[in-house]
């Protein structure tokens, strides 16, 4: 019978059915008390399910039953050093105690036993574990075939563990945990721009989103959260990434509001919590959401002061402020001293925005030193800014003709851009105010959207030609443009000190181009304030003109935060989100208060996956932080026609299609055939899942390499508006790997693999795509000859991932002696000279792909030879990875990490081992950037003798 148990988990093991391998041969183990193969068997399976303390124990028996077979005076005697069993049983010994340290389910600090039974047990396990170290370290003399080379291996990688393990204390073993963390918290996923100065987008494109609904802003899919099946849920947490202008905020606070009225828990609202956490790369965006905020808490005290002429400027003022490039001298006033108050009051924590707002400590100082930028005049003119946005305009209206006509768009124009082009508004007795034409037809010839009809007088020329708006004579036209030019001023939340000054961002001298209709946003604010609308709104705003319908909006939102202002608080964080976010948690950007949300019900990314990796990224870093059942969601707005279906969107970033997700990623696209311009949502799944949930082990392998290779090796970008940002790099594949564990994947299943990558041996039979992207689901199956992948160029940057993080990583891989520890791993800079793309043959077909804010920046490392230089290599990665005979022998090392990146200032600083650079100085090695998606050099090269070490 045992034996009949044993051939059905022999069977169920070879079809990669380990879980009823598991029974089977537990089953015979235990009808046969005898034979040491079953509990052999048993153990080997554990192993492949990845329960190494489970497995160990099972070895223990087989050892105990296999020195029984073998009796020597009488007593069971340690096996024959050729004992296959033997060999099988203490190799796999020696892996599972390595993964089962690497992934923290085995301590090599245990605590003393708490009683004499304890005791004895653990001298049992050590006398044992004394035996099979003692049979696997015989020397074999004269056998070296794969089984001896195997048990070495695993011995020595087994012993350096625990010999490192044993020359320190459980304190200090916690520390070096904690720090190889950190360092892998730190490590870039990201390849650097060759400008490292951010974007600062102003005005929001998207429609305005309540996150309480589902999918495209539904109310009635299974995914919105104001239903019955919420009822319950008193703590709301948000996150949003990438918040722009913080529209999707505002319409979430309403929504909230609108549903605690609507369910009578407006009584109970001090039972519930709402948390937002706002993260964006760069202040100024941020910023701006915090000066909306204050002008929501002076209008509220207005109200309650009933002083009607204020709360009427703060509502004009928050009218510009959101809509219009410029806006009057008063309103300029009121942003400046609301700025001002901001960075007096807000250190001291006694704003009146304190008791709802928390700004991370490292946040700080780059959004206050933003408001101080805007508590002062800036020195620019309305004029100028009036010329600049004229271009910027009409460069856009083109280039949107021009998308439209490329992705065969059948779209109507929105009813706004529809008026934006009527110059002759329609006859008829109605006043300008009354008019949904005039005010579009006006902004076409002055650029400015009309004050409350109260404040009209206080521009008596632009008064002048409102009240003759229907037969106006260009006279008037001409006046009121002085008069504007004159007495109105540039919006200074659109500028800030580094983003609009830069030559590639901004006009010259420092001005933005503002391309945004303001009537998109303006019909977007009407059709969702009307879904929220209590009655007539309040007679100030009433009407069609823009104030009127952004006034009806920011009145509902003033509404919400009075109702919520005992239960609301909104986090502020500067940061890139994607590695920000588990920075954040763990104190990394400053201290959090220990009631600050761990997990999101909801999270949003403004289309921040189309410049960080897509939905690969958002399943690793993000989705691990929702609550069950939670959503992760995001608009693509780069390059949408890219994508018929969200499937498409999906494998370009992942090279998994939608089904295979779950079974890799650990998480549930949920909307796969929609749209590419439809929401993407994806699902938390409870984690880790069981092994007959996820992908086989081939699987995993098979995706890894393609995913490896994809990354090292990039395929052709498209100009916009079809141009795909694939920016991950190898720390990013790394953080992959962490979380494929996470998602309950065996730790030596991912070892493995990583080890074949460290020993230069990994074969597979996938390739890199190096087509157009993006990337076609119909690359899934492509296949080629299995072959060795040439990964020698790399591992100058593996070293510096590895001596990090090696620590922290859940799965165990053995370097070689000569790879560095993390205290010999350097920082190293160089002054380099960048070279012109604009001179290159190809830069016509290039275009706005030469963007330097692009993350493409690489760098090679070559000792010079024969007739290949920086562009040649730079060109020949793939030719490097498939090891052809053009470049075999070559010295090379390629990273796809740096330090620090801003190649018009001449500045390059790359981590590296010291030992690589005095290899490379030695021997007289060069230096160059390249762009991965140009495949060019982007400097001229740089000697060895030239570096110098950052102390």
């Amino acid at each position: 019978m045992a034996e009949a148990a044993n051939q059905q988990g022999n069977a169920a093991y070879k079809e990669g059915n380990y879980i009823d391998a598991r029974k089977f041969f537990a089953e015979a183990t235990k009808l046969d008390h005898k034979e040491p193969k079953y509990p052999s068997n048993l153990s080997a399976v554990l192993y492949e399910l990845g329960r190494y303390p489970e497995c160990i124990k099972a070895i223990y028996l087989s050892w105990q039953r296999l020195k029984s077979q073998n009796m020597i005076d009488g007593k069971p005697s340690t096996p024959p050093e050729l004992e296959p069993l033997g060999l099988k049983l203490a190799t796999r010994f020696a892996k599972a105690k390595s993964n089962g340290y690497s992934s923290k389910t085995i301590s090599l600090h245990a605590k003393p036993p708490v009683d004499a039974a304890a005791a004895q047990n653990e001298r049992v396990v050590n006398t044992l574990e004394a035996d099979i170290e003692n049979f696997a370290t015989l020397e074999r003399a004269g056998h070296v075939d794969a089984r001896i080379k195997d048990i070495r291996s695993a011995w020595a990688q087994w012993r350096a563990i625990r010999d490192h393990c044993s020359s320190h204390t459980a304190k200090e073993c916690k520390a070096d945990l904690a720090a190889a963390e950190t360092r892998l918290r730190a490590m870039p996923i990201f390849k650097s721009p060759s400008d490292p100065t951010l974007e600062f987008f102003t005005f929001g494109h998207d429609e305005v989103q309540s996150l309480m609904n589902g999918i495209n802003g539904s109310s009635f899919d299974d995914y919105c959260l104001d239903s019955p099946v919420y009822k319950d849920q008193q703590d709301w947490t948000f996150l949003f990434g990438g918040s722009g202008d913080g529209r999707h905020v505002f319409g979430t606070f309403m929504h909230l509001a609108d549903m605690a009225n609507e369910t009578g828990m407006v009584e109970q609202l001090d039972l519930i919590t709402v948390h937002m956490t706002l993260m964006d790369v760069h202040p100024a965006s941020l910023a701006r959401i915090i000066i909306v905020l204050a002008l929501l808490r002076q209008i509220l005290e207005a109200r309650l002061s009933k002083d009607k002429a204020r709360r009427l400027e703060l509502y004009t003022t928050l009218f510009y402020l959101y809509t219009s490039m410029l806006m009057p001298d008063y309103c300029r006033q009121i942003i400046m001293d609301t700025a001002k108050t901001l960075v007096d009051e807000l250190p001291r924590g006694i704003h009146s925005l304190s008791k709802c707002l928390h700004i991370n400590e490292q946040s700080y100082p780059a959004i206050l030193d933003v408001l101080r930028y805007w508590s002062t005049p800036l020195a620019k003119s309305t004029k100028i800014f009036i010329q600049r946005s004229a271009d910027s305009m009409a460069y856009f209206i083109n280039l949107t003709a021009q998308i439209g006509a490329k992705l065969n768009l059948s779209k109507p124009a929105p009813e706004s851009l529809k008026k934006g082009s009527n110059s002759n508004p329609r006859s008829g007795p109605l006043d300008a105010y009354d008019d949904p034409d005039a005010e579009a037809a006006l902004f076409k010839r002055v650029r400015v959207l009309l004050p409350p009809k109260p404040f009209l007088s206080r521009h008596p020329a632009l008064a002048q030609l409102v009240k003759s708006y229907k037969s106006a004579p260009d006279s008037l036209y001409a006046a009121a443009m002085r008069e504007i030019e004159e007495t109105w001023m540039p919006n200074p939340t659109l500028f800030d000190k580094h983003s609009t000054e830069h030559r590639e961002l901004a006009d010259h001298g420092g001005y933005p181009g503002v391309s945004t209709n303001p009537f998109d946003s303006l019909t977007s604010y009407t059709k969702f304030a009307s879904e929220f609308q209590r009655g007539s709104p309040p007679a100030f705003c009433r009407g069609t003109t823009g104030f009127a319908v952004t006034t009806q909006f920011f009145d509902l939102v003033a509404d919400a935060i009075w109702e919520l202002q005992n239960t609301l608080k909104v986090e502020v964080v500067v940061s890139e989100v994607m590695t920000g976010v588990s920075k954040l948690f763990a104190g990394e950007l400053g201290r959090r208060p220990k009631d600050f949300p761990v997990d999101y019900t909801r999270i949003w990314l403004s289309n921040v996956p189309d410049y960080t990796n897509g939905m690969l990224n958002t399943a690793v870093h993000l989705v691990p932080h929702l609550e069950p059942r939670g959503l992760a969601m995001s608009n693509c707005l780069l390059n949408t026609g890219n994508w018929p279906t969200i499937a498409d969107y999906c494998y370009n970033y992942t090279l998994l299609r939608p089904r295979d997700v779950p079974r890799i990623l650990g998480c549930e696209v949920i909307n796969p055939q929609s749209s590419g311009w439809d929401d993407i949502a994806v699902r938390h799944i409870k984690l880790p899942l069981p092994l007959d949930k996820l992908a086989s082990k081939k699987e995993l392998h098979t995706w890894l390499a393609h995913l490896l290779l994809c990354i090292l090796c990039n395929g052709v970008p498209k100009p916009p508006p079809s141009r795909v940002d694939l920016p991950n790099n190898l720390g990013a594949f790394f953080h992959v790997l962490v979380h494929l564990h996470r998602v309950g994947f065996p730790s030596h299943w991912i070892g493995d693999f990583i080890q074949s990558v460290v020993s230069d041996n990994l074969v597979t039979d996938v390739a890199p795509y190096l087509g157009c992207l993006p990337i076609p689901m119909t690359e899934v199956n492509k296949r080629k000859a299995s072959r060795r992948i040439h990964l020698d160029a790399w591992q100058a940057e593996l070293q510096v991932i590895l001596a990090s993080t090696k620590a922290a990583l859940p799965f165990s891989v053995a370097v070689p002696p000569e790879y560095p520890s993390w205290e010999d791993i350097r920082i190293y800079k160089a002054t380099v000279e960048p070279v012109n793309l604009q001179r290159n043959p190809l830069s016509r077909y290039w275009g706005p792909l030469m963007s330097p804010f692009t993350r493409a920046v690489g760098l090679i490392f070559y000792r010079p030879t024969g007739d290949l230089d920086a562009d040649a290599l730079a060109h020949r990665v793939p030719a490097i990875l498939e090891g052809d005979r053009e470049v075999q022998g070559l010295k090379v090392q390629i990273m796809l990490s740096q330090e620090k990146v801003d190649l018009s200032k001449g500045e390059l600083s790359w981590k590296m081992s010291k030992s690589w650079y005095e290899k490379m100085k030695a021997e007289k090695w060069k230096m160059a950037a390249y762009r991965t998606d140009l495949t060019v050099a982007a400097t001229e090269l740089v000697g060895a003798d030239q570096w110098s070490e950052v102390l």
